[in-house]
């Protein structure tokens, strides 16, 4: 590398470090309790109990996750390749629950720097606009809930964005392929959110071949670019991509051994019945047109439904099938994320797009005829991203609604993440404008500042002093609609009263934060009005520029921070994640049982239906999400499950009534109700033959009692709830010498679902069994133990009076592996040999054994083919990273057109 050319990259990075070093020193004040001793932030996804159980272990489940905690087991492929899995790894579950919402944010922090450094921006600027991003309420929001991989999509997006921007002399190819695998990165991390991304990177390569090429060939042929970002995308994430669009074995989405039962055809009215409901599921989180002030505003309707003092979340993002207005829709109320971009950041922006309206040529002019029409183009994505999230509020979604995978989606609030991404260029190709135009020339020698403003009103363009009228036009309405609505204070707390805050004081609460919310955006619309002008009459320009790129970051440092608070929840991990009677039960060799929670609606006693919901929420909230996770507890129930396979539903469809088969069948001993008679009563109404209820450990809650709020259990031989046993259940293993072969499956679910139909003798094979097995109702069945278990791996010591189906009651998978080994004799070799997995009972593993004492091993192996794949990009991407890096470090202007 020549002199000049060690120049130019130095040149390029000056700044980065310190800008990084103040990031760190904002995000290490914020997070700050993160460093506290016992104490880690709270994440609604990705919990620390699920970080916590074996199933996620890493490494281990970079080569294949097997959900084993809850339902019968899943299928959870491999883990992707990713950022936030090598986190995990480094950090372990404690130090990733501590820290992974800040390195994200510093990560994606330092992607917008890059970025906006290809932009020619300062790297004073760069360093403001690395604040933007890393506290941009979206994405720091999301962060918080536990996504922080939303973070890692936009970093991967900004840095296929600098790929894109940095033009080497005659190699933009090389350029697109960096971009793909930049692309692909984030289609790792987000998923349905990079894949999202991907679209408006897309967008942008052939835009910029229409911006930079002058000529209609070279346009086509620089178009071309996107097939390689394409091409090395999908290469890189076909980990993730396979997965998403399905091309894995059909098995490993479960069982596909033959037909399932086909329903009679819905009539016309009945489908589009159907249609409205899947469309309005698919819907739910729309953001409503009128709730885009939430990002001028940050807290106008409210934060999350645990924030304090009137914070809570009073929108309508999250109401199920878009319930009406009037509705009692509290329950339902979820807002998922903030919105709030930063009045500065707004303000900005729409100072860039207004300056990109000018017309004609001349030195004064802000922006070049290229910057101009980016300027456009992330204007019109902004938009499209704004349109596209209010969902089932507007007619636009539909567009995308009825293309392929984008009705699995659900979510279209998530078309906000690239409009984010959209109003952040804006801003700075705003701040671009401002810094040519006022900070690097001096406008005026005059000391003063109304000295200045009357030079500058002289000299001025007049776009410049239709934007400072517009300036005062917008602070004027401002106090003007601060001040309606604080008058219409009444009129709010009645409205909030009607969807669902019926309380009056709690009403006025809410609606004296969303004033004040109001209020305090208006002193930073005021103040970012003001930084505007300052620089637009030269108070900063020539050698002050500086104390501008000061004021303008820590307005916006202050601006945000201060809105982002109300996201960080920190918590002592070891209070919450204290084991109880009932848990160390549950807990005590959990793969031998399966634990539920007594269902609501099956009792119409009005106290003892209360109990059970109170015993739902506990179990369907603190213990299924955090307790049982942590502590390994196998679980049939789930926390979340929007879209339950064909084979689930169809399973719970037959075994439901009675409820007891499908306890029966899926290995579920313990039953969390109500103490005193209840097994009692479970044994007259739901099984008078065998009488298999008995009271395991009652309990109480003395924290609902003395208004403490605490849900920590103390048992209790009285107390009104109880964990129940439940000794019909099958074994979690077990061996058949009689077995009945039904390949259909309508007619196995229909087994299944006989009363007459006894599982514990009687198994149902989905598959043809080997002709040297023949069923025998008479032989006495053999034994079955546990040698050692882990999710992906399970030893069972068998011995079997005459050749037997041996039935392991978790969910049957091609991806899961046999094996059998047994006493040296001539028939049965020492060596493991493979041996034929079969489903049984419609939805689990049966595997047939010889006769006599044998091991059978169960290992989870799925495919490591796409991992392999994005691998192998993964080494190209960097080895492409080495060479860009000592080769020419030519930065070109991607406007300059």
């Amino acid at each position: 590398m020549s002199n000049s050319q060690k120049k130019d990259a130095n040149s390029f990075w000056k700044g980065f470090w310190p800008s990084m070093a103040l990031l760190v020193v904002i995000l290490a004040f914020l997070f700050r309790d993160s460093f506290k001793t016992g104490f880690a932030h709270a994440a609604n996804d990705g919990p620390l109990g699920l970080l916590m159980s074996k199933s996620l272990a890493v490494p281990g489940s970079l080569t294949g996750y097997w959900v084993d905690l809850n339902w019968v087991g899943m299928n959870g492929s491999t883990a992707p390749t990713s950022i936030t899995y090598l986190i995990l790894w480094a950090l372990g579950p404690i130090g990733f629950a501590k820290f992974y919402p800040p390195l994200t944010l510093l990560l994606l922090g330092a992607s917008a720097w890059i970025f906006f450094r290809t932009l020619k921006l300062s790297s004073g600027l760069c360093c403001v606009m690395a604040l933007a991003a890393a506290l941009n309420m979206n994405f720091f929001s999301n962060t918080c809930w536990g996504l922080g991989t939303r973070a890692l999509t936009l970093m991967s997006a900004f840095l296929a964005l600098s790929a894109l921007n940095t033009r080497r002399a005659g190699n933009p190819w090389l350029n697109a392929a960096l971009a793909g695998f930049c692309v692909g990165l984030g289609i790792i991390e987000g998923a349905d959110n990079g894949a999202i991304f991907s679209l408006f990177i897309g967008a942008y390569v052939v835009f910029q071949a229409f911006v930079e090429e002058t000529t209609l060939r070279r346009r086509l042929i620089s178009s071309l670019r996107l097939g390689v970002v394409g091409l090395c995308a999908a290469l890189l994430a076909a980990q993730v991509l396979i997965t998403l669009t399905g091309i894995a074995s059909k098995t490993a989405r479960g069982a596909q051994a033959s037909p399932v039962a086909v329903a009679a055809p819905l009539s016309v009215e009945q489908k589009k019945e159907e249609e409205q409901k899947q469309w309005l599921f698919a819907t739910m989180w729309s953001l409503r047109p009128r709730e885009m002030l939430r990002l001028i505003i940050p807290g106008i309707y409210g934060y999350r439904m645990d924030t304090p003092d009137g914070g809570e979340y009073w929108g309508r993002v999250g109401e199920y099938w878009g319930l009406p207005e009037g509705a009692q829709r509290r329950n339902t109320r979820s807002s998922g994320a903030g919105e709030y971009a930063g009045m500065l950041v707004a303000l900005v922006g729409l100072w860039a797009f207004f300056h990109s309206c000018r017309r004609g040529e001349g030195p004064k002019l802000v922006f070049t005829q290229g910057e101009r029409r980016y300027i456009w183009f992330w204007s019109g994505m902004l938009l499209v991203g704004m349109i596209f999230s209010w969902g089932y509020h507007a007619p636009f979604y539909r567009i995308v609604y009825s293309l392929p995978y984008f009705s699995t989606i659900r979510n279209p609030m998530k078309f906000m993440h690239p409009g984010h991404m959209a109003l952040m260029i804006l801003f700075g190709y705003g701040l671009l404008g401002l810094s040519r135009r006022y900070l690097e020339t001096v406008l005026s020698e005059t000391g003063s500042i109304s000295g200045r403003f009357n030079q500058w009103r002289k000299t001025a363009m007049p776009i410049e002093r239709r934007w400072f009228q517009f300036s005062i036009a917008m602070a004027v309405i401002g106090v003007i609609g601060f001040l309606s609505y604080s008058n219409a204070r009444g009129a709010l707390v009645r409205h909030l009263q009607e969807i669902g805050f019926p309380d009056e004081a709690h009403a006025s609460a809410i609606a004296r934060f969303s004033m004040g919310e109001t209020g305090k955006a208006l002193l930073f619309l005021v103040a970012s009005l003001a930084v505007v002008t300052l620089i637009q009459i030269g108070v900063f320009s020539g050698r002050r520029s500086k104390w501008a790129v000061i004021l303008m970051g820590g307005l916006l440092t202050l601006d945000l921070a201060r809105a982002d608070l109300p996201w960080i929840k920190h918590y002592d991990y070891r209070a919450q994640y204290t084991s109880n009677p009932v848990i160390d039960a549950l807990a005590k060799e959990p793969w031998l049982h399966r634990a539920a929670v007594f269902p609501n609606g099956m009792i119409q006693q009005r106290e003892a239906a209360n109990q059970i919901g109170l015993a739902n929420q506990l179990w369907r909230g603190p213990w299924l999400q955090y307790l049982c996770q942590y502590y390994n507890v196998q679980s049939l129930d789930m926390p979340q499950d929007p879209r339950p396979s064909s084979e689930k539903t169809n399973f719970m469809a037959h075994t439901t009534n009675p409820i007891t088969r499908l306890w029966e069948l899926t290995n579920t001993r313990y039953i969390l109700g109500l103490g005193g008679s209840f097994a009692e009563v479970l044994n007259q109404q739901l099984d008078p033959v065998r009488r298999s209820f008995r009271l395991h450990t009652a309990f109480d809650l003395p924290g609902l009692r003395d208004g403490s709020g605490g849900l920590q259990p103390a048992t209790n031989t009285s107390g009104p709830w109880a964990l129940v046993e439940f000794g019909a259940a099958l074994p979690r293993a077990s061996l058949y010498t009689d077995w009945q072969v039904v390949t259909d499956d309508t007619r196995s679910l229909e087994i299944l679902g006989n009363p007459s139909f006894d599982p514990h003798k009687v198994l149902i094979v989905n598959e043809p069994v080997p002709p040297a097995f023949v069923a025998s109702s008479n032989a006495t069945p053999g034994t079955v133990e546990f040698v050692s278990y882990a999710p992906k791996h399970v030893v069972l010591k068998v011995n079997a009076s005459v050749p037997s189906m041996l039935l392991l009651n978790d969910q049957f998978d091609r991806d899961w592996r046999v094996t059998i080994s047994g006493e040296p004799s001539p028939k049965l070799p020492e060596s493991p040999r493979p041996a034929p997995i079969l489903r049984c009972n419609y939805l689990m593993r049966g595997v047939p054994v010889p006769a006599g004492a044998s091991t059978v091993v169960f290992h989870f192996q799925p495919s490591l083919t796409g991992m392999k794949v994005t691998l192998a990009a993964f080494v190209i991407g960097l080895l492409m990273c080495g060479f860009l890096f000592v080769s020419k470090p030519h930065f070109a202007d991607p406007a300059a057109g």
